[in-house]
């Protein structure tokens, strides 16, 4: 028996079978497996064990920016950008409007100029102002009438010069900051702080005498001017950018300002503030020059309607002037500046005569104003001696014995107009209209 165990335990060993006994290490694998596959429990990934270091419990965010406040620098939000102006979007709108702004004031001033003392205007003045209010008072007499040139002392400067040299400047303040090379780590809340309280204060003043001077176009003149409406709106466009897009930092900035920065504390929240304030008090002040410097305009012209007396001598005394011209002597010492029309120049022919004579016997007359071309157009072409049996009715509340409480009360439309045999007829006639309108009163039609 002794034997055969023997044998028995050698055959195992040598083919691996299961009647060798098992070793003890084998026994101990075995257990381990057992007890996995039982329990099945849940693998769990592993991770490094935690740093013993505080800074591990830090987010990393965290310890970058107290590593900066150590190093003493800021540390830049991640999405502010590296710029080299304030709001690059806002300064390029503005440069479009103003220099749109620049060339249709620098046209005016061309017209103004060029046009002043003469019978004819320019061809896109005479385009697009001619016809306008069917026949009546037209741009072309407010951009060369009385209203039309700011008088300071002896010289008399046309507004659309100054109005020029204005979109010129803010076309300047807008671009210029465009062009800088050196670019600048900044947020934006203060940045060009200087350049943007004057184009805050220059887009507010323009906008403010533009308003003024459409205020005196409606109500006063009681006309209308297409180049005059285009720049108001131009200029009120660039003011309402300048307060509306961010120009002066808004409540939001000033609080953020406040609790966003850590160093220098308050440093930064009174650069917010003082801009703030700077720009307020600058807009309100150039609300106070538009407002002087329209009424410079609006006295200088109706102080000159002082000693009708003197009006009177100057009037008949003034030299002649050409056809189509609007006060055509304003450029000179003896320029018609005292709200009475020129002196009409021409002699009437026979055809004037007798058409000025059947007018009179239908009770006809002439409105008009003391500054309107086409109004002293209309007296030219009669003549002085034809016009001297036709009533001349000054609507114009500035002008020389005006009565403008009848031209309210008739409600005439524009000027010049004709009221023949009871009925209202606007705008500048030529002799053979008037002689059908008359024609066709006398036959009753």
């Amino acid at each position: 028996m002794q034997l055969l165990r023997k044998a028995l335990i050698a055959h195992g060993v040598a083919t691996g079978s299961a009647f060798a006994p098992p070793s003890p290490l084998r026994v101990g694998f075995d257990s381990l497996n057992r007890q996995a596959t039982t329990s099945r429990a849940p693998t769990k990934t592993w991770a490094p064990p935690p740093r013993s270091s505080s800074l591990s419990r830090i987010p990393t965010s965290s310890r970058r920016e107290s590593q900066s406040r150590d190093n003493n620098y800021d540390v830049k939000p991640s999405y502010n950008k590296t710029t080299t102006c304030w709001n690059p979007n806002l300064r390029n709108q503005l440069g479009a409007i103003s220099l749109v702004g620049s060339l249709e004031t620098a046209y005016l001033t061309y017209d103004k100029v060029k046009f002043s003392s003469g019978g004819k205007t320019s061809p896109l003045v005479a385009t697009l102002c001619s016809a306008s209010d069917n026949g009546g008072s037209s741009c072309d007499d407010v951009l060369h009438g009385p209203y039309s040139s700011l008088h300071l002392g002896v010289l008399d400067v046309p507004l659309s010069a100054l109005g020029m040299a204005a979109y010129m400047m803010i076309f300047v303040l807008a671009t210029l900051p465009l062009f800088a090379s050196e670019k600048i780590d900044d947020d934006g809340t203060v940045l060009d702080g200087g350049n943007r309280i004057l184009l805050l204060g220059g887009t507010t003043l323009m906008a403010s005498f533009s308003i003024y001077l459409v205020t005196l176009l409606v109500g006063g003149l009681h006309t209308s001017c297409l180049f005059c409406f285009v720049s108001a709106g131009l200029s009120t466009s660039m003011a309402t950018l300048s307060w509306f897009g961010g120009m002066l930092p808004n409540i939001e900035e000033i609080q953020s300002s406040m609790t966003t920065k850590s160093v220098g504390t308050g440093k930064l929240s009174n650069e917010v503030l003082e801009l703030r304030k700077k720009g307020v008090a600058v807009g309100a002040s150039s609300v106070g020059v538009a407002t002087a410097m329209a009424l410079g305009l609006f006295l200088g012209v109706a102080d000159e309607n002082v000693n009708s007396d003197s009006l009177v001598a100057s009037s008949s005394s003034s030299t002649s002037v050409n056809s189509g011209t609007l006060l055509a002597s304003a450029s000179s010492s003896n320029k018609y500046r005292e709200n009475v029309p020129p002196q009409i120049t021409t002699k009437s022919s026979s055809t004037a005569l007798t058409l000025a004579s059947d007018l009179k016997s239908l009770n006809s007359r002439m409105f008009g104003a003391f500054w309107c071309s086409h109004c002293y157009d209309q007296k030219q072409a009669f003549g002085y001696e034809a016009m001297t049996s036709i009533p001349y009715v000054e609507c114009d509340r500035e002008g020389f014995n005006n009565e403008r409480d009848l031209c309210r009360e008739q409600k005439v439309p524009g000027y010049p107009t004709w009221e023949i045999g009871g009925k209202l007829f606007p705008g500048e006639r030529s002799l053979e209209e008037l002689r059908e309108i008359v024609d066709d009163f006398k036959s009753g039609n």
